[in-house]
């Protein structure tokens, strides 16, 4: 049975030093610490996140921030309106949600301050909100990702005990959309041995693709403390045939080798192809002062995300997160800038990034973020 503990949150609207280049939040917010849906191989069991005193409880017991509506207003009040992350280290619509309506009230907050929200969930609950998830699409920007890993019910019942089916969650995407919402899957992670085949890979692109505008591809599952113990316990149990090759591709290691995620990456990108989908959220672009130079630095994160994708490699783009960030810092119109000739002065703008952003500014793209998009 699942105790709920009401605590008092001293803050909760965390600003982070870059701008992330696959779910695009300048923030992040967690309503809750714990998840009832116990997927075994969450990472937020790690200490970096663990509230806990065992980490067994992170699923049986959840701290609910009664008061975080009311610190979230105060806070809102001293940031600058820009896109919000629901959750990372919780589930924002897990069971708590419907008799809390944290979750709710903190959109309610970030509507009437006009902030952009991405929301990740593998819940289908997200649609009582749709209301207020229409208006902020309407009024800035909103996405909604809805984490998908499978359609093989049998292994959901050992990786996602307490998760609602896929079907309803691709249900879910599809009633986003439809309501002018954008809204995706996250295929994060794809589990090593047990949904890295290709049939698996392509079975959730291909459903992905009938109804979400985009999908996240997370090769890339972690295995650290905590979350190697419950992971390990689960392969001993179910899968002992499997523990063996885990411990040869993960070795010490918290992420399995380069090559194989870059494999995995290559094959999910072919199939996004196959099908048509987006492997990318679109960069938001929403009114804000110097949104031109908003709208150069997403770009450049956006070419940075693909960099980092195609070589499973997150410090390969490590120019463009500094530029970009640059950029969006400047206190002038990067238009004004370019017309002095004077992008190279800007910090962290080098010869090739100076040549991608004449680019853009001229003709609205670039030829290589065209290229990323287009080829492997």
């Amino acid at each position: 049975m699942t105790k709920f503990i009401e605590i008092e949150a001293k803050s909760i609207l965390q600003k982070y030093k870059f701008r992330d280049d696959w779910f695009w939040n300048r923030y992040g917010v967690n309503p809750y610490r714990g998840c009832q849906f116990a997927c075994n191989y969450c990472d937020a069991i790690t200490e970096k996140y663990l509230v806990h005193k065992e980490y067994k409880n992170f699923s049986r017991t959840i701290y609910v921030k009664k008061n975080a509506p009311e610190v979230l207003e105060k806070e809102v009040k001293r940031r600058n309106p820009d896109v919000v992350a629901m959750s990372g280290a919780t589930d924002p619509y897990q069971p708590a949600e419907k008799k809390y309506e944290l979750t709710r009230k903190m959109l309610e907050i970030l509507a009437d301050h006009e902030f952009p929200v991405h929301i990740i969930t593998k819940s289908d609950l997200v649609l009582r909100d749709i209301d207020l998830l229409r208006k902020m699409a309407r009024q800035t920007w909103c996405s909604v990702s809805l984490t998908i890993i499978t359609l093989n019910k049998e292994l959901l019942s050992y990786l996602e005990p307490f998760t609602p089916s896929p079907e309803r969650r691709l249900d879910a995407v599809d009633k986003l959309n439809k309501e002018g919402i954008q809204a995706g899957v996250d295929f994060t992670p794809i589990v090593p041995y047990l949904l890295d085949g290709p049939e698996n890979i392509e079975e959730v692109i291909k459903r992905a693709s009938e109804c979400a505008q985009y999908i996240l591809i997370g090769a890339a599952m972690t295995l650290r403390s905590n979350q190697r113990i419950r992971f390990f316990e689960l392969l001993r149990i179910n899968f002992p045939e499997l523990v063996e090759k885990y411990k040869n591709l993960y070795g010490e290691k918290e992420n399995p080798p380069q090559d194989y995620i870059v494999r995995l990456n290559g094959l999910a990108f072919e199939f996004c192809k196959k099908y048509g989908i987006k492997n990318y959220i679109e960069p938001p672009s929403f009114e804000r002062p110097f949104k031109e130079n908003f709208d150069v630095a997403n770009h450049l994160l956006l070419i940075a995300f693909f960099k980092e994708f195609k070589s499973a490699n997150p410090y390969s783009a490590w120019a463009y997160h500094k530029a970009s960030q640059s950029i969006e810092n400047l206190d002038e119109s990067i238009k004004e800038i370019y017309k002095k000739g004077e992008l190279k002065k800007i910090q962290g703008v080098g010869k090739s990034i100076v040549k991608i952003i004449e680019d853009y500014l001229t003709n609205g793209s670039s030829e290589r973020l065209d290229k990323e998009i287009k080829t492997w």
